[in-house]
């Protein structure tokens, strides 16, 4: 007779198998104004709940990595997330204002083409007089992507040198 295994107990094995660290990161309902859902990033390190678990010091005391590589990383990502929350903010608020004092030029009985007509002219030039601001936006943007995943790297190097390190005096 074979021993039956439920997939509560699979799925476990399943976890422990997998090669990614569990997330601990939460999303938020959309901000109203720019339109983002925002991350909630927890500060519970996997990394430090196992250390103090396997060993009676600090391992960190005694590591040669004088910088932590995963502080920067999590402040980095909250710097990247407030900078795109405050630039949506203030793009779509004055859109919404510009969007708005279009609409208020137009008669109140104005037919529904005129309204169409109105709106995608404003669309039209809201498009060209944005393209600079939109610009700067995407070479900061990407320059600060670039930054968080180099910090990234190196937070999953710094992992992966205390991994090896442990496995040597096992």
């Amino acid at each position: 007779m074979s021993p039956r295994i439920s997939f509560a107990h699979l799925s476990t094995y399943k976890r422990l198998l997998h090669t990614s660290r569990p997330s601990f990161n939460f999303i938020g309902l959309p901000d109203p104004t720019s339109n983002i859902r925002p991350i909630i990033y927890t500060t519970t390190s996997s990394s430090s709940i196992s250390e103090s678990k396997h060993h009676p010091y600090s391992l960190r005391e005694f590591s040669g990595d004088t910088v932590d590589h995963e502080l920067q990383w999590k402040l980095h990502r909250e710097q990247l997330d407030a900078f795109n929350h405050a630039y949506w903010a203030e793009s779509n608020t004055r859109f919404e204002a510009a969007k708005s004092s279009v609409l208020a030029a137009l008669p109140p009985n104005a037919p529904t083409e005129a309204h169409e007509h109105a709106l995608s002219e404003f669309y039209k030039k809201w498009v060209v007089q944005e393209r600079a601001r939109q610009d700067e936006y995407d070479v900061e943007l990407r320059k600060r992507t670039f930054e968080d995943l180099s910090l990234s790297a190196k937070v999953e190097f710094q992992r992966a040198k205390k991994r090896l390190a442990s496995w040597r005096f096992l």
